[in-house]
C-alpha cells in the first residue's frame, strides 16, 4: 500500500489526487511543519519538503511530477496513462514536463511580481503564451488527450486551479472550463478534504 507524506496546500495535493483516482487504499501521512527538518522527514525528502512517497522496499521518491507518473505505473488498471511506447504515453509524458516546465514556474513566478505590485509583470507574458497552447491542446476536450482523464491533467489541473482561484484565467475561458470539469471530480473533491 502506499504510503505518502504531505503538507495541505502544497503539491502533495496532486499525489493525493492522483491516489484517489486511482481508488486502491493509500496511506496519508501528514507532515507538520516543525517536522520538515527532523532526520527522519530529511531521509524521505533531502531538501525537508513534500511529497513523498515510501516505496515498497522502503525506499523513497520525491518530485510530485515523478510520484504521479510512478503511481500511475503501478497501477495501469486505473489507466491514467498509456501503454508503454504509446503515442499516448508520449503525449503524457510530453504535458507533465509541460505544466512544471511551462505553466508552474511562470505562473509562480506572475504571482510574486503580482504581490509585490509591480507594473510590469514579465512572468505573466510567458504563462500566457502556455496557457494559450494548453487551452488550444484541450480544445472540445474534456480532457488534454481527449475523453480520458490522464496524469497530465491531473498535474496541468493542479496547477491551473491556482491561477483560477486567484482569478488569473479570465482571458482562456476554455481553461476556465477545464479547471471547473477537474474540480467536479469526486477524487480531486476528496484529496482537497485531506
Amino acid at each position: 500500500m502506499p504510503k505518502v507524506f504531505y503538507m495541505s496546500g502544497t503539491r502533495a495535493t496532486r499525489v493525493l489526487w492522483m491516489l484517489e483516482e486511482i481508488d486502491e487504499p493509500y496511506e496519508a501521512v501528514r507532515v507538520a511543519r516543525e517536522e520538515r527538518r527532523s532526520p527522519e522527514h530529511l531521509a524521505r525528502h533531502p531538501l525537508g519538503r513534500v511529497p513523498a512517497l515510501q516505496l515498497d522496499d522502503g525506499t523513497y521518491l520525491f518530485e510530485s511530477a515523478a510520484i504521479c507518473l510512478h503511481l500511475a505505473d503501478l497501477y495501469p488498471d486505473a489507466d491514467l496513462i498509456g501503454p508503454l511506447g504509446s503515442d499516448e504515453r508520449g503525449l503524457v509524458y510530453q504535458w507533465v514536463l509541460f505544466s512544471v516546465t511551462e505553466l508552474e514556474g511562470p505562473l509562480f513566478r506572475w504571482r510574486q511580481e503580482l504581490r509585490e505590485n509591480r507594473s510590469e509583470t514579465p512572468s505573466k507574458d510567458r504563462f500566457a503564451q502556455a496557457a494559450a497552447v494548453a487551452e488550444k491542446a484541450i480544445g472540445a476536450g474534456p480532457w488534454l488527450l481527449g475523453e480520458k482523464l490522464t496524469v497530465a491533467d491531473v498535474m496541468c489541473l493542479s496547477i491551473l486551479s491556482g491561477a483560477h482561484t486567484h482569478d488569473l484565467l479570465a482571458e482562456w475561458p476554455g481553461l476556465q472550463e477545464y479547471v471547473e470539469r477537474g474540480k467536479a471530480r469526486p477524487a480531486y473533491a476528496a484529496a482537497q478534504a485531506a
